[in-house]
């Protein structure tokens, strides 16, 4: 049974976990995405303490997927987006036990779902052209491209969904 909740730092050998899975299937499928060592430890664990992180967890404890979940200027520049008041969420990651078992969708509805129970417009995200997979599941939820932009570490398009 999947579970969504908040993170805790307890949990962070089991994030890492996945995110080594998740940067492995990047490498192999020769994706330019997650370049270098983004997102390294010290990106996760910051999610952590600042109450950032979400998780599905599985009934044995087992974190299945990861997502951080903040508000946009957390990591965007001011005028990223058309709004400013938006929720975002970024590090998107499955462990490879859970592909093609629909858990990065559930974490996908679920951080939707969270961010309609505060007071924000919408949610923004950015995303590398290359990752058709990822876009195509936010666009399954609503979300459409605004624009294409350079940010300080790299170039991306900008998708908002608003509630």
């Amino acid at each position: 049974m999947m579970k969504y909740r908040v993170a805790s730092i307890q949990d962070l050998d089991k994030i890492i976990a996945v995110k080594n899975e998740a940067k492995q299937r990047i490498v192999e499928e020769h994706l330019a995405v997650w370049l270098g060592e983004y997102p390294d430890t010290s990106f996760l664990k910051e999610d952590l303490e600042n109450g950032y992180g979400r998780v599905i967890e599985e009934e044995d404890g087992d974190i299945a997927a990861y997502a951080c979940f903040h508000p946009i200027d957390t990591e965007y520049p001011k005028g990223s987006f058309s709004k400013e008041n938006l929720q975002s969420f970024s590090r998107v990651m499955v462990g490879n036990k859970y592909l093609g078992k629909h858990y990065g969708t559930y974490l996908i509805e679920s951080l939707i779902e969270e961010a309609k129970t505060i007071p924000v417009d919408g949610m923004g995200i950015i995303v590398d052209a290359c990752n058709v997979r990822a876009i195509g599941l936010y666009k399954k939820y609503g979300f459409k491209k605004e624009s294409s932009k350079q940010f300080e570490y790299g170039f991306f398009d900008v998708y908002t969904l608003f509630f």
